[in-house]
């Protein structure tokens, strides 16, 4: 036989006033607490959730805030790093030149892919293998991690990355 405890259940009624319905329904109590709830039954829970606010007694400059930080999911984030320049070697005067577009094109394209070799220390017939090897190499040499966040290395590694982006895309 059960005993008289196992057979009796917690029931929640809802909070709404006058209300003897069962509470099945959940609603955060305010904006601070979001997970301390109130029960309520289906007719009272929607009556709750058309008058409920989550921004209510914020000011304009207050919810924009929120809404940002909604952004990074409320986590710490930091500026990007504003000191990197891109610097575009032009050995051939492509740029300056007013040759036809697809010509210039595809002169670029061939100069940055030369570039990425050139920055990855491989040759122009390396394999895929090589290129993933030497690749994975520099990136362990380069690490923030690896090297106390050193300015110059990250600079490097961003360099690494879009190099090796550049020949994969290209392969």
């Amino acid at each position: 036989m059960k005993n008289k405890s196992e057979n009796l259940k917690l029931i929640k009624y809802c909070e709404w006033k006058d209300c003897d319905n069962k509470g099945v329904y959940r609603a955060p109590k305010n904006r601070e607490n979001l997970r301390e709830f109130r029960w309520f039954c289906l007719d009272h829970i929607r009556e709750y959730n058309k008058k409920w606010n989550y921004f209510s007694g914020l000011s304009q400059k207050e919810i924009e805030k929120e809404l940002k930080a909604d952004f990074t999911w409320h986590l710490p984030t930091w500026p990007m790093n504003e000191s990197i320049k891109y610097n575009i070697e032009d050995d051939l005067d492509i740029l300056k030149t007013n040759s036809n577009k697809k010509n210039k094109k595809t002169k670029i394209k061939n100069n940055k892919i030369t570039n990425a070799f050139k920055k990855l220390n491989l040759t122009l017939d390396s394999s895929l293998q090589d290129i993933k090897r030497q690749y994975k190499v520099l990136v362990k040499k380069y690490h923030p991690d690896t090297n106390n966040n050193n300015n110059k290395s990250n600079n490097k590694l961003i360099e690494i990355n879009e190099a090796y982006k550049t020949i994969i895309d290209n392969y």
